[in-house]
């Protein structure tokens, strides 16, 4: 389990001390269960006189320790600055808004203790009045870090704890019938975008060497041309999540599936943290695609002001696919049918926009013809003319159910089993046009 938050730097969101009370209690109580740490003592909390204490024991205090807990508040304290540093007993203190013409006196900002005297060591946190979320995941996460047991290092465990989906191709077995759809041969129409994913994507990634040598030919020692992030645009059921598979099987790099609500939370920052950690630990892979559709309800545009939340997500982003924590390995896929609604400087971070537009009259001839392969190419064009509009995900749909209608209807009618005729396909794929294009 993971704590973190997301808030206004400004006090209007501040909480009352019983539901603080309850959320730090609630949170350490489920995370100490999940790690099996029953025995494990919970921290105090209190309020009295005006203040809050938020205080636990710890075994000991290490440098390491106390560098990563100034990690820790430094993710939810803006300004932090030293306010004791002696043996035993070290007091780092909130200063506020550099900014503000109403700075916090010493006594005003929340104050983090790390108290070692003698053999006891325990963490302290102070601060008049009430917390803000900020203040109540600094704690949570400094009484994660003291109690952390047997962290994992498996990033595919880390993965699937976070929510994310899989994929790792396996070259030496025989792939299965799903799994040649799931491919090049298997992907049909879409020619010019193929073409594209293999000149951007897949080669770069299967012969990165070759791009490498002629970009530093080129442009110099240092330079590269190999993606860190392209971004997949179109409309629904156009294919963009199975083609981000169908590169992790050309490639044989695995591929992380992000689902967007398995990040989103309801706690302020737990959402950036949430996605954070899932960068985090797919970095671990030596390579890896990371793959995150509806990319567009992380990074909405700020040009008509945003929420602080999807802030702090924005920021994620960006500081993840381009700049200081940018991993060598990693390429970032994105899918989005809303490219309008992308922050432009998220948008500006992607090295390629593949487009997935519609199929057209031949594409659709060619989809119709891999989950229909038994009709006549007449019948099969007639499919394609008749299905304007329609995605491959539609296509698939159609011909499914058209399946299914035809199996029920040789059960209940007793019929000798047979294929689906032309003219069903026709009749349900009429059926399944967009209102727009439907002729009455």
């Amino acid at each position: 389990m993971d704590f973190s938050s997301e808030h206004n730097s400004t006090r209007r969101d501040e909480i009352e001390f019983n539901q603080a009370h309850s959320q730090i209690q609630q949170e350490i109580e489920s995370y100490l269960e999940s790690t099996g740490q029953f025995s494990t003592e919970v921290p105090k909390i209190s309020f009295e006189q005006g203040d809050i204490k938020f205080s636990f024991n710890v075994s000991s205090i290490s440098m390491e320790n106390l560098y990563e807990g100034i990690k820790i508040i430094k993710k939810h304290i803006v300004n932090l600055q030293v306010r004791d540093f002696d043996d035993g007993y070290i007091v780092f203190h909130d200063i506020g808004d550099l900014y503000s013409s109403d700075r916090k006196s010493f006594s005003q900002g929340i104050r983090f203790k790390f108290i070692s005297v003698s053999s006891n060591s325990r963490i302290e946190v102070q601060r008049k009045g009430k917390l803000i979320q900020d203040e109540v995941q600094a704690c949570l996460h400094l009484f994660q870090l003291f109690h952390k047991k047997n962290p994992e290092t498996n990033p595919e465990k880390m993965l699937q704890k976070l929510g994310a989906e899989i994929f790792s191709p396996e070259e030496k077995r025989k792939p299965t019938e799903n799994e040649i759809r799931i491919s090049f041969k298997g992907f049909a129409g879409y020619s010019k975008v193929r073409e594209e994913v293999l000149d951007s994507v897949i080669l770069p990634l299967s012969k990165p060497e070759v791009f490498d040598q002629i970009a530093k030919a080129t442009r110099g020692t240092s330079a590269t041309n190999l993606p860190r992030a392209v971004l997949f645009e179109g409309p629904a059921g156009v294919g963009k999540t199975s083609m981000a598979k169908i590169i992790a099987r050309e490639t044989q790099i695995p591929l992380v599936c992000i689902a967007v609500e398995n990040i989103l939370s309801k706690y302020y920052g737990e959402s950036a943290q949430n996605l954070a950690n899932i960068f985090d630990a797919a970095s671990l892979y030596e390579r890896v695609i990371l793959f995150i559709d509806e990319i567009d309800s992380l990074a909405v545009s700020r040009e008509g002001g945003i929420y602080e939340a999807t802030r702090r997500l924005l920021s994620v982003l960006l500081r993840k696919i381009d700049g200081i924590e940018q991993k060598k390995g990693l390429l970032t896929l994105g899918a989005t049918n809303r490219t309008q609604d992308l922050d432009p400087a998220l948008l500006s971070r992607f090295d390629t926009v593949i487009h997935f537009p519609l199929p057209s009259i031949p594409e659709r001839n060619s989809i119709f013809r891999v989950y229909a392969s038994h009709l006549s190419q007449q019948e099969l064009l007639a499919l394609a003319q008749a299905s304007e509009e329609l995605s491959g995900r539609n296509i698939e749909d159609i011909c499914e159910y058209t399946e299914r209608y035809w199996a029920r209807k040789t059960i209940m009618e007793q019929k000798q089993i047979s294929s689906p005729p032309g003219e069903l396909y026709l009749e349900i794929t009429k059926e399944m046009l967009p209102k727009s294009q439907k002729k009455y």
